[in-house]
């Protein structure tokens, strides 16, 4: 089969296609034939080695942390898949996904539902995940609440946006004024032009503070959250971490998350889409032999909601 390999950590450049050995699933495994691929800003990083410790084994390494496809084998033990079975699968940062077969565990596969294309649900674990888990978990964000979403046009912010919408709040979106047309369209309430206004400096308190792209920090939001305010990061810092443990004693709280795929939550977001509340910004699309291409396009911070490989 072929897969997009990395030989070392290093620039987007490091990618090559090759013919690799088709992955033998164990009996508590799944192989998919994979029809699209995410790609996250967590994958650059990987290649770079910024997040080496996280990604042990030797090289060649094959990136991805989510697709999408249709099951070819399933192991001894596996139940509740066969193939045929069009499925999307939340990889982790073992990931696998940029290859045309990828194996996982059954329990990081949910079905696919025949009205949403392999391009959408590929899109949707990582990004869909971490803004649900954010705001519900962290956030514990509620009917009627005030969120701010900052990055709110990237593809955690895209998804947050229409999540928080489906939970009930009231959304103020900080995007670049490019994109505010977009998340208007998404479902947010107010959107604020990072490069022309501070958020930090608005006069409206929030519920949540989301920051989908780790740019700000709790003390700098302070002012706007509320008494019992929230707020939560995607990338934390070690000051972060050191407020979170802080926080516990205060009723204002610092957050981070780290998401974690589970079906429960992915059968969730499926149906906000075959509800039609909940869709996948796709901003390119990129062949396998384009992700070099793609990571670039990746790093520049320009992307709007989401990019995928689309590979079958």
């Amino acid at each position: 089969m072929k897969a997009a390999i990395i030989n070392q950590y290093g620039s987007s450049h490091e990618f090559k296609i090759q013919e690799v050995p088709t992955p033998e699933v164990d009996s508590h495994e799944v192989l998919i034939r994979v029809y699209a691929a995410g790609i996250n800003p967590v994958d650059t990083k990987l290649r770079e080695g910024a997040m080496k410790l996280m990604l042990p084994g030797s090289f060649p390494k094959i990136l991805g942390a989510e697709c999408a496809g249709v099951i070819e084998e399933v192991g001894l033990m596996v139940t509740d898949f066969q193939p045929g079975d069009r499925v999307v699968a939340g990889l982790g940062v073992t990931g696998a996904g940029y290859a045309e077969l990828t194996a996982t565990k059954q329990k990081n596969v949910v079905k696919l539902p025949d009205a949403i294309d392999f391009t959408q649900a590929a899109a949707m674990p990582v990004a869909a995940g971490t803004a649900l888990q954010a705001m519900r978990d962290k956030g514990h964000l509620r009917p009627n609440d005030r969120v701010l979403i900052n990055g709110a046009s990237g593809g955690v912010g895209t998804f947050a946006v229409q999540i928080a919408r489906i939970i009930g709040a009231h959304v103020t979106a900080v995007c670049s004024a490019d994109n505010a047309e977009l998340v208007k369209q998404l479902g947010a309430h107010v959107v604020v032009d990072y490069k022309s206004t501070d958020f930090t400096k608005l006069p409206d308190k929030f519920e949540v503070v989301f920051d989908a792209v780790g740019k700000s920090s709790f003390d700098a939001c302070r002012e706007i959250l509320t008494d019992e305010g929230t707020y939560v990061t995607t990338t934390p810092s070690a000051k972060q971490l050191l407020e979170q443990v802080v926080t516990v004693f205060t009723k204002q709280k610092a957050e981070s998350i780290v998401f974690s795929f589970t079906q429960e939550d992915m059968n969730w977001l499926l149906k906000q889409v075959a509800d039609g509340r909940l869709v996948s910004v796709i901003d390119k699309t990129y062949s396998l032999d384009q992700v070099g291409q793609a990571h670039a396009y990746s790093e520049t911070g320009r992307v709007k909601g989401k990019l995928v490989l689309a590979i079958g």
